[in-house]
């Protein structure tokens, strides 16, 4: 009996013990997540790293992990992540996804550089298949709509990129994000009086976050600039850095509009400053129009 009773014991301290790391590892996985979400990415990483050595088996510190890495430009081991995840036949529709996410991430880094053209290519045509899986499993995935567009944008798809947005807006017709998007597209396809239509619905909505409506306000401003109405082409560009004063490409088109009304002083000023935020290319703009 006595026996019997000790191995009772050392069983009941085994799970005592094995959900204690579970308890434990559950800490660290939320604190990663709060931690991503605030982009502090090596603390991130350092919380998933101790929840998976707490509990390795729990697939959803995987999907965070992989999650982490992309933000770090390590695509590859986040793609390979979430293949074994996905073999394992875990939320199927969320970790084909994120695989879309991962190649769209790895196709956004290879378009940067000029020599890997044809690798960018093949990296979006692999998010769209994986977005396409995503939506397949779960038609109601509004994210995967969103990025499916942006992947065939990136492309220079957007006859297919609109095909997928009007899709998601008979799903989803109250969203103004898909509105705001497919403004954006048909600009590309030289549809200005749609865009414009679609822009403005989606800026007097008030209900974009701030990156969007910057980038809402921005293309609008394009749009007047076109129509050769540079006032409002100012006015909406000044809007779009009211909501993202970081935004280069809307300082860089209010100088042109600057430019084209002879305000010297006010064009260099955002030229400077959008060089000044990553647009190197300007700088030759700078030295020959600015003189400096």
């Amino acid at each position: 009996p006595m026996k019997r009773y000790s191995t009772i014991a050392i069983i009941t301290i085994i799970f005592s013990a094995c959900a204690s790391n579970q308890n434990k590892a559950i800490e660290h996985f939320e604190r990663a997540q709060k931690l991503y979400k605030e982009d502090k990415i090596k603390d991130a990483s350092i919380e998933i790293d101790s929840a998976i050595n707490l509990d390795k088996s729990n697939l959803d510190f995987q999907i965070t992990k992989a999650k982490i890495i992309a933000k770090t430009d390590n695509y590859e081991l986040a793609i390979s992540i979430l293949q074994e995840v996905l073999n394992q036949n875990f939320k199927v529709d969320t970790v084909n996804y994120y695989l879309g996410d991962s190649y769209f991430g790895y196709g956004s880094y290879f378009s940067k550089k000029q020599k890997v053209k044809e690798s960018a290519t093949g990296s979006f045509e692999k998010a769209v298949y994986y977005y396409n899986e995503a939506i397949n499993n779960n038609a109601q995935y509004f994210e995967a709509y969103v990025a499916k567009s942006r992947a065939f944008h990136n492309q220079s798809k957007s006859d297919e990129a609109l095909v997928v947005l009007n899709t998601a807006i008979n799903l989803f017709p109250d969203s103004i994000s898909l509105l705001y998007n497919r403004g954006v597209e048909k600009i590309y396809i030289g549809d200005l009086a749609g865009a414009m239509i679609d822009l403005n619905g989606s800026i007097q909505s008030n209900s974009l976050d701030s990156i969007n409506q910057a980038t809402a306000y921005r293309f609008r401003g394009l749009l007047h600039q076109k129509n050769n109405d540079l006032d409002s082409a100012i006015l909406d560009l000044t809007n779009a850095l009211h909501y993202n004063p970081k935004d280069e490409y809307a300082l860089y088109n209010r100088a042109d509009c600057y430019k084209e009304k002879g305000l010297k002083e006010k064009a260099c000023n955002d030229y400077r400053r959008a060089a000044d935020l990553g647009f190197v290319n300007l700088y030759a703009t700078i030295k020959e129009y600015c003189g400096n």
